[in-house]
């Protein structure tokens, strides 16, 4: 039976009604807006400079092609086989693919049919594919076998030219070494795999390919190879160090790993399994120069080579170096006026650290005019940065033609071939864990093995180790883009990925969630970035357009400005970065170009907001963070810190972070420190915001008090000096003074101080004995738009006033008192469970009819405390005596909601407390005085099995929902049109959406496809947007409001043959002939000659 003051109480609610239009099913559709990161492990990439189309495969057989903003086409191969190789045609928009089941497909993106390019041809390869190569002036693929052939596909016609295949050149060598008798010799079973292939960047008739045992020239048009080279290591010589005593006497040949051509054709470069580089001419049998990255003359033994290592180690045993093999080549060049715009460009941008530099080469850079750069990945020693390594190469100059003996060169030519082949200076791309890839992307130019005049390079690197690892499926591999080519002066700058390559690796997303903002802070967060900046900064991918899609069957009713506020993705990352992306509408729907064209997408979705990238690392470097126990934990233990929680205030931009150590860091935003003229809108506006939530806060008085009692001391004044700017304490316990839980980070070193962002102002320790005895703690945290901070770990309770800061309460295990045991009510008993949410409102309880600011504290018996904040002479103090009530419907509640009786959430907002001061003025009126009992406030809670509504938050429950199946898990408070709804999301993939106040289930909506058991951890935004984290593999973005939003995904036109391909540098062309006379004056084919020269071994040309 409902007692007198419950059935008013029902009565009085019955009445309302806050959801109206919004409660037929017609008013909620479910939509995806986004998906981000690329669902697996990235194995292949390449770049066509044509088109300016990036193309990503990976371990499932999934192909992504990322162009200009708002440009991602995506497709699966058929079934998920691993995609080892991709190449391009360019500018012809045919992508080739090899997968782990050596299947080529060639696709043609000239064509894409239902969301995915039409797959132009297809063909089950005899054998398998261990490097593949094509020419943007021919239409051949050539594809390179382990069993050391050659195979050649016609791109166009879609067919393998059997005749035209390149057998195995190395099996005559290696009977020539077993009939001279060389000691290790192959056996006559061995078959020697071909490991790559090069073609010549201005005779297409020359193919160089790679074999363990050597390089072999293949002349195309003769059918025969031409010249083959040997890379032997005489007895004694160090080669890449990794020899013994009992072999570093024997001659050796290192295995070839790769190859490149230096653009003029003149030389190449090949990579060996120890680690060294050789050099060669395509006019001279032996090599120019063996060496690595920090010695030349490694065939040539030393008195050091010989001798030197018998006092390292044990008398008698050679230590080998373990230096890694070279496992990548590309050589650049450059026109001379991009070059030095470049270099001017690097010279003017953003302040930036020095770049490392090689202690062994210490000459500084000579005239870059035909200078060209050698990326070099691996070859390093176990003592070496980790990283990609280029090697800077002076221009080659030619001397006088004189003849030649057959099969060498002239001396003179070889001095200045070895001279352009010695490095001016090495620079260095350190990656976070050893690389695994490195692509070049070209400005423009398709020629010279796709490595001419790069103006960007892409780097993949493996496990980084000071990362947690997290338990469900993600990539492991880190992706990095950064501007080329380096300088001596300034580091190379970081450039930002298209969004689905930036959650792989390091980048992996721990968390998510949506915040939504008003205009004015919006602007705030983005006045310094501005399209041109911002184009600046991303990765130099131009190809294609997307163009937004409206949708006639998802009209509904028009949306109000209120409806599709700013919106921020906030994401957690597991090298500890809290990093911000831009999803608002506006970004989606893009722009028109010009009057009467279709609108653009401009921008990437989400869009990334680089310059408000908050690194907690940089805080923790801090020495007056040293104390803090994340901060120990970070020094000893990397991979065991993970950011727990981030709540943002969003009027005060103010960012709360909390650490899985249960310590917690607070970021402000401010300007940067760059000087600038600031416009006088944004000063009075900020202004203006600073004064209506200080006014508020300094007035109101909430105990009516007539002799204000002297204020607390703030930090930095004489009764508190030895705690500002103090370092953080050894060691921290439960009793110890809360103050000295508080550490001052102002002033603290960020990475770009040059930038608008966050900057860390302070930490609070507040670490678990949960978490120091390993056991998972419960933890909440809330920051309020009032200045207020609450942050719990288990049944631990601590309150911040953000405003000196200053700590104003600590309670440990429920030990305050309430007020129901003041009166007898109850005995005080001490609560022990885990605090499940925090709650900041301004609000009335009860029978007390002042609004103050209150926090909420639920616990996951049932109980909950509510703690009212009081400003006494000019000090916030946390009230000893708090409320308390006890439901068996609120046991676990994971959320909890304060709305008025009009429908509208009472947050704590500077809105709310200035409302709340008017009526403190007005209380000298009776009639401004609410009657006692009258409905002020509701108090909704979500539990997993159960939703309830409190009247005036601590009174009878007016409402209730309950579904023992339920497994609620989020939820939102979410307005639209006026109205308002809540919005519940449970484990097994619904979202289920409640009339307010009544809790009536006025929709279900279902996510269908999905191979996940549950849907993840979901936050929902207060307009109805939400963010999924299925996995680290896979975000989504998407609306339970799927009205006036475009299609997803966009219309995508990823190819445009308006676009020429660029003709080849003619300075580089007429190289060869200046050196004729030892050259040999060999005819240069073209690729129309080259096509001529298969056409016989080819059949019709498919119509």
């Amino acid at each position: 039976m409902f007692s007198s003051k419950s059935r008013k109480a029902v009565e009085a609610v019955s009445l309302l009604d806050h959801t109206q239009q919004l409660r037929t099913p017609t008013a909620w559709a479910l939509g995806q807006l986004a998906t981000l990161g690329i669902g697996a492990e990235l194995t292949a990439i390449a770049f066509d400079p044509v088109q300016s189309l990036l193309a990503v495969g990976t371990s499932t057989g999934r192909l992504f092609v990322f162009g200009a903003p708002g440009v991602q086409v995506e497709w699966d191969v058929g079934l998920p086989s691993k995609i080892r190789h991709l190449a391009w045609k360019s500018g012809s928009g045919f992508l080739c693919v090899v997968d782990a089941k050596d299947t080529l497909y060639v696709y043609d993106l000239q064509r894409i049919e239902k969301g995915r390019p039409h797959r132009d041809s297809s063909l089950s390869l005899r054998s398998n594919v261990t490097c593949v190569e094509t020419s943007v002036s021919h239409s051949f693929l050539f594809l390179g076998c382990r069993d050391g052939t050659v195979d050649v596909y016609d791109i166009d016609r879609g067919i393998l030219a059997p005749h035209a295949r390149i057998p195995n050149l190395w099996l005559v060598q290696e009977e020539i070494l077993r009939r001279s008798g060389v000691p290790d010799a192959p056996s006559r079973r061995h078959i020697p795999v071909c490991t790559d292939i090069k073609a010549h960047p201005l005779n297409l008739n020359l193919l160089l390919v790679a074999y363990e045992g050597g390089v072999a020239l293949w002349n195309i048009a003769t059918r025969q190879a031409d010249r083959t080279w040997e890379f032997v290591l005489p007895p004694g010589a160090a080669g890449g160090g990794n020899d013994t005593e009992e072999t570093i006497f024997m001659e050796r040949r290192p295995a070839v790993t790769c190859l490149a051509w230096r653009p003029d054709g003149l030389v190449f470069a090949a990579g060996h399994d120890d680690g060294s580089l050789s050099f060669a001419a395509t006019a001279d049998d032996n090599p120019i120069m063996i060496r690595t990255l920090e010695r030349a003359d490694v065939n040539k033994a030393t008195e050091e080579d010989l001798f030197g290592w018998s006092s390292q180690g044990q008398p008698g045993q050679r230590q080998p170096a373990n230096r890694e093999p070279i496992f990548r080549l590309a050589w650049s060049g450059f026109p001379q006026e991009t070059y030095l715009s470049q270099a001017f460009a690097s010279v003017a941008g953003p302040s930036s650290p020095t770049v490392p530099s090689s202690p062994s080469l210490t000459e500084q850079k000579a005239d870059l005019h035909g200078g060209t750069l050698l990326t070099v990945m691996g070859g390093i020693l176990p003592s070496d940065p980790v990283g990609i390594h280029v090697l800077e190469f002076p221009a080659y100059v030619a001397p006088i033609a004189s003849t030649a003996k057959s099969g060498g060169i002239p001396l003179a030519v070889r001095e200045a071939l070895r001279d352009s082949i010695s490095p001016v200076a090495h620079h260095l791309y350190p990656t976070p864990a050893p690389p695994e890839d490195f692509l070049l992307l070209p400005r423009s130019s398709p020629h010279y093995g796709g490595a001419y005049d790069p103006s960007a390079i892409l780097i993949t690197s493996g496990r980084d180790s000071r990362c947690p690892v997290p338990s469900a499926p993600h990539s492991s591999n880190s992706i990095e883009a950064f501007t080329f080519p380096p300088t001596n002066s300034r580091a190379p700058r970081t450039l930002s990925l298209p969004p689905a390559l930036s959650f792989s690796g390091r980048d992996t997303c721990a968390s998510a969630k949506l915040a939504t903002l008003g205009s004015l802070s919006y602007r705030h967060l983005l006045h310094q970035f501005d399209i041109s900046e911002e184009t600046a900064e991303r990765i130099p991918l131009k190809g294609g357009h997307a163009t937004p899609l409206p949708r006639s069957n998802r009209r509904g009713p028009p949306p109000t400005s209120g409806d599709q506020p700013p919106r921020i993705l906030i994401t957690t990352h597991i090298d500890l970065t809290v990093r911000f992306s831009d999803v608002s509408t506006h970004v989606l729907w893009g722009r028109k170009p010009e009057d009467g064209s279709d609108p653009r997408v401009e921008q990437d979705f989400p869009r990334p907001l680089r310059h408000l990238d908050i690194d907690v690392k940089a805080a923790l470097a801090d020495p007056r963070a040293a104390g803090l126990e994340a901060a120990r934990l970070w020094k000893a233990r990397p991979w065991e810190l993970e950011i727990d929680k981030v709540e943002l205030a969003e009027e005060n931009l103010e960012v709360a972070i909390s650490l899985s150590t249960g310590d917690v860091l607070v970021h402000r935003f401010a300007y940067g420190e760059a000087p600038r003229e600031l416009e006088q809108d944004r000063v009075d506006a900020e202004a203006n915001l600073d004064d209506t939530v200080q006014d508020a806060l300094r007035d109101m008085n909430l105990d009516g008090a007539t002799n204000p009692v002297p204020p607390r001391p703030t930090f930095g004044s004489t009764g508190q000096q030895s705690r500002q700017g103090s370092f953080a304490p050894t060691s921290y316990s439960a009793d110890m003074d809360p103050q000295d839980r508080y550490v001052n980070l102002a002033d603290a070193v960020v990475p770009r101080p040059d930038l608008d962002g966050f900057r860390p102002i302070a930490a609070f320790a507040f670490a678990s004995t949960s978490f120091a005895s390993g056991i998972a703690l419960k933890s909440c945290l809330a920051l309020s738009n009032v200045g207020f901070l609450a942050m719990s770990n288990d049944a631990t309770l601590m309150v911040v006033d953000m405003r000196g800061p200053d700590v104003l309460f600590v309670d440990s295990a429920g030990s305050g008192r309430s007020a129901a045991s003041d009166k007898g009510k109850s005995k005080a008993k001490v609560d022990n469970s885990p605090i499940t949410a925090l709650t900041w409102t301004v609000c009335a309880i009860g029978e007390d009819h002042d609004r103050s600011p209150r926090l909420i504290v639920s616990q996951a018996s049932g109980l909950s405390r509510i703690f009212e904040l009081a400003n006494v002479g000019g000090s916030w103090l946390v009230s000893e005596r708090f409320a308390s009530v006890h439901h068996d419907s609120t046991r676990n509640t994971f959320a909890t909601f304060v709305l008025d009786k009009r429908g509208n959430e009472l947050v704590a907002d500077s809105q709310n407390l200035q409302l709340a001061l008017n009526q403190q003025a007005t209380y000298t009126s009776p009639d401004n005085i609410d009657p006692v009992g009258a409905l002020t406030s509701l108090w909704i809670t979500v539990a997993p099995t159960t939703l309830a509504c409190f009247y005036n938050v601590d009174g009878p429950k007016t409402a209730t929902y309950e579904d023992e199946h339920g497994q609620f898990e989020r939820a939102a408070i979410v307005r639209a049109q006026g109205c308002t709804a809540l919005a519940v999301q449970s484990r097994n993939c619904m979202l289920h959406v409640f009339s307010l106040p009544d809790l009536r289930q006025v929709s279900r909506l279902r996510f269908e496809a999905t191979l996940h058991d549950s849907a993840g951890i979901f936050h929902i935004a207060p307009d109805g947007d939400f963010v999924q984290l299925l996995d680290p593999l896979n975000v989504r973005l998407g609306t339970i409001r799927d009205f006036y939003r475009p299609a997803f995904p966009p219309k995508v036109v990823a190819y445009d043959s308006s676009i020429a391909i660029p003709a080849q540098v003619s300075a580089l062309q007429s190289v060869g002939s200046a050196l004729g006379a030892w050259f040999g004056a060999q005819k240069v084919y073209t690729g129309a000659e080259i096509d001529g020269i298969r056409a016989s071994f080819l059949s019709p040309r498919r119509r």
